[in-house]
């Protein structure tokens, strides 16, 4: 799917949590079935600012960051299936759905263009999302005197990185997690709204980035990863 355009505004500060880890086991099936996908949901239910003003996604003609790459990194393997287990709630808190393209299909863009293969035969790889989602919430801020109240998004990105054998058996696999926090002022507008979930998007983006360039460097994935 092609990225349609969004305007974006300057970074909001957020503060970025990370965690992964690296395992191997020898007798995870591969017997599995791409998950069905369909980057497309349900009509999402009516988001109104803290001015009662409709949500209406920007117009065309914006323009989306570029999404953060890297160098190709290249498994040795046959082929790389991406799979998504993550269904979008379409209801607050949630907000992912609400973006003209959901975070879970940019990680899936970036996954496509940063991972190949050179076709070595019986190794597959697995690119698995489990999560891909922004939550809001409303956060008390200041004293009794000046008391306000502000918007917290947590934006999160779960995926799991799999190398099997031709019989299904686990060779390696990694799991990362990333996750974002920034707040906005309530009477922000919806234009405002929509450029900080488009600006925390990316900033996952690149702190899964780097969280995979960094396991996938270790000895671990030596054997699995053409140098």
């Amino acid at each position: 799917m092609s990225f349609k355009l969004l305007r974006l505004i300057s970074p909001i500060a957020a503060i970025a949590l990370t965690a992964a880890c690296v395992s191997t086991n020898e007798n995870a099936p591969y017997g599995y079935a791409p998950a069905q996908t369909a980057y497309e949901t349900t009509a999402p239910q009516p988001y109104t600012d803290a001015n009662a003003q409709p949500y209406v996604p920007q117009a065309q003609g914006n323009i989306y960051q570029p999404v953060p790459q890297g160098q190709k990194i290249r498994f040795k393997a046959q082929d790389i299936k991406f799979i998504s287990s993550y269904n979008a709630p379409s209801r607050l808190p949630n907000v992912d759905h609400l973006l003209l393209v959901y975070p879970e299909q940019i990680v899936h863009k970036w996954a496509v263009n940063r991972f190949g293969t050179d076709k070595t035969p019986d190794r597959h790889v697995r690119f698995m999302i489990t999560d891909a989602s922004i939550v809001e919430e409303n956060i008390v801020t200041g004293g009794s005197i000046n008391k306000q109240i502000k918007q917290q998004y947590t934006g999160k990105i779960d995926v799991t990185i799999q190398v099997v054998n031709s019989e299904g058996g686990l060779v390696v696999e990694t799991s990362a997690s990333v996750m974002r926090r920034a707040i906005i002022e309530r009477e922000a507008s919806l234009e405002e709204h929509e450029n900080l979930w488009i600006i925390l998007t990316f900033d996952l983006i690149k702190a899964l980035s780097a969280r995979l360039d960094q396991d996938l460097s270790t000895p671990a994935f030596n054997d699995v990863i053409a140098r």
